[in-house]
């Protein structure tokens, strides 16, 4: 179902983040190429649950976050990822 983008903002300007995360062959650790997320999550301050959000969702909002963390761990043969997402500071109002 999809979230409407002022309730996603309105989150977002409270506080809350976007994690995105990924996984993909290990061979690919150290590469510049941008990844495509298996999953998007918004997470809010003082809420216990998070809230799945869908690509949709996601890009909806996107032109509107900065990139504020990024991590990579290898497991094996599969490189995991991700980065959080916040609002930017000059979209804050």
């Amino acid at each position: 179902m999809r979230i409407p983008e002022q309730v996603i903002l309105s989150a977002l300007q409270n506080g809350a983040c976007i994690k995105t995360f990924y996984r993909a062959s290990a061979r690919l650790a150290g590469s510049t190429n941008r990844r495509i997320p298996d999953g998007y999550v918004m997470e809010s301050p003082g809420e216990r649950h998070e809230v799945i959000l869908s690509q949709t969702d996601f890009l909806s909002v996107e032109k509107r976050l900065a990139e504020t963390e990024t991590w990579e761990q290898i497991v094996g043969i599969v490189l995991f990822g991700g980065s959080t997402w916040t609002l930017r500071p000059d979209m804050d109002d």
